[in-house]
């Protein structure tokens, strides 16, 4: 199995209880999750050595999150101690026709805070055989940006292959008043693999892909970025009776290779299907797994997670055994 590092922000999720709306809820349920640490538990449960690099605020909540995760058997030798306030979300879920959201509540948080200085990267990254960050550590704050790049630098000097998941916060964003093509282009031009789509490649690109289909999209990927080995990328639909189905494709820059669609039967929750979805796949991949095994990995992983509440799937590697015979449909 691999050694792998994952960079991002811990958080804490709020939810109202029993589904209904923020502005009439009388409770709240407390998650803990964040979309790296979400696929570095994944990878974990899968039987990979992952190391999370991280900071977490002083006191009952930063220790709250740090005995979560720590149960997952991730090593935690590098989740350093900052000063600065919790990270947290509040999820407001969809009802029928009317889509979810989500409200970010990050701003001072100890991660947001730390800048490259604040970690020790030469050590976190020893032994390391592959890195997986997004963007939205970037997105959090000029502080998040600056650590990111320096900790891909690195990476790339010590020869690691690195993963990149879009992960595109607007809200983020715009709170931040700064250029997200700017800041997240010298980022992927580090990346061996994106997980991300045809909207991702538009925002990096500066152009509209919506007409010229996916395939369009990863090509112009390929040439503006050199390294770039893989696209890794989900469609959902959603049908008349409420399940969702998802295809998924990894496009390289000899061809693409597709797998679904896959039926999610009992959403019980949306968030942190992604990051199962990039665990299954990294997974696949890091065993050097073919294109199809990997995206029917990442779809049963997917499955798995919609069916459990919080954000940090519960794995087994027994999940993803039947990839095989999914390949076949």
């Amino acid at each position: 199995m691999a050694r792998i590092a994952c960079f991002g922000e811990v958080l804490l999720r709020f939810a109202p209880q029993d589904g209904v709306s923020l502005r009439r809820a009388s409770g709240l349920d407390m998650h803990v999750g964040g979309a790296e640490a979400n696929v570095a538990v994944g990878l974990a449960q899968l039987g990979h050595d992952v190391r999370l690099i991280s900071t977490l605020p002083a006191g009952h909540l930063g220790e709250l999150a740090r005995q979560r995760i720590r149960a997952e058997g991730l090593d935690l030798a590098f989740l350093r101690e900052g000063e600065g306030r919790m990270g947290t979300y509040f999820h407001n879920p969809g009802a029928g026709p009317r889509g979810g959201d989500v409200i970010y509540d990050r701003a001072g948080s100890a991660f947001a805070r730390a800048d490259a200085e604040a970690y020790d990267f030469a050590s976190a990254l020893g032994g390391v055989d592959h890195l997986h960050v997004s963007g939205i550590s970037p997105a959090v704050s000029k502080e998040g940006a600056a650590a990111t790049c320096a900790l891909m630098e690195l990476a790339v000097a010590r020869g690691c292959t690195i993963s990149f998941d879009g992960n595109y916060r607007a809200s983020l964003w715009q709170a931040s008043g700064r250029d997200p093509r700017a800041v997240l282009t010298p980022l992927v031009a580090q990346a061996d693999m994106v997980i991300g789509n045809y909207r991702d490649a538009g925002l990096l690109l500066g152009r509209d892909f919506g007409d010229a289909g996916p395939r369009s999209a990863a090509e112009a990927m390929f040439t503006a970025f050199p390294k770039l080995s893989m696209l890794v990328s989900t469609a959902r639909s959603t049908h008349a009776d409420e399940t969702q189905s998802v295809t998924a494709r990894i496009d390289r820059r000899e061809g693409l290779m597709e797998a679904g669609p896959m039926v999610l039967a009992d959403t019980v929750g949306r968030i942190g299907t992604g990051d199962a979805f990039a665990a299954g796949v990294l997974h696949r991949w890091l065993e050097s797994a073919g294109d199809k095994a990997a995206l029917w990995a990442g779809l049963r992983a997917m499955a798995v997670k919609s069916a459990q509440p919080g954000d940090l799937p519960d794995l087994v590697p027994s999940d993803l055994e039947d990839a095989g015979a999914d390949i076949q449909r």
